[in-house]
């Protein structure tokens, strides 16, 4: 078995451009993701195979309750952003935020729930369609 990544942090100073940037960018993911959640669960639910593997209607619902799950869980973390990016500009005029600075305290530890979301989602996807490939073969 493989080891799950493990997110680091990397003290450093921090610009709030940095960060509302990083913000961005998380906020750009999710959207895509929206798309891959809807295709997948659509994918799932139009139910294409022509298979006789035993429980396969009760694997694929399976699926679509984790895909259920993570869309509630990328939902939360999406507020989070969006309440973590609008108290942002309100501080601009700090030039440099030093390791340890509540903003980036608050940053790291939404970083990590960023990280470990994609770790989580990224792994349900390769589930999803290594189960897929095999019925299609």
């Amino acid at each position: 078995m493989e080891a799950s990544p493990v997110y680091k942090v990397f003290p450093r100073e921090k610009t709030i451009d940095e960060l509302l940037y990083s913000t961005s960018l998380w906020t750009a993911e999710f959207d895509f993701i929206n798309s891959e959640l809807a295709f997948i669960k659509r994918l799932i639910k139009a139910y294409p195979f022509t298979s006789t593997i035993p429980n396969l209607y009760e694997h694929l619902q399976l699926f679509i309750l984790e895909l259920d799950n993570l869309e509630k869980e990328k939902d939360n973390i999406t507020h989070k952003i969006i309440e973590y990016s609008i108290k942002l500009p309100e501080h601009q005029k700090i030039s440099l935020l030093e390791s340890g600075h509540i903003f980036l305290v608050d940053y790291e530890k939404l970083a990590e729930e960023v990280f470990m979301y994609m770790v989580h989602y990224k792994n349900l996807k390769f589930r999803i369609f290594e189960y897929i490939n095999g019925l299609i073969d």
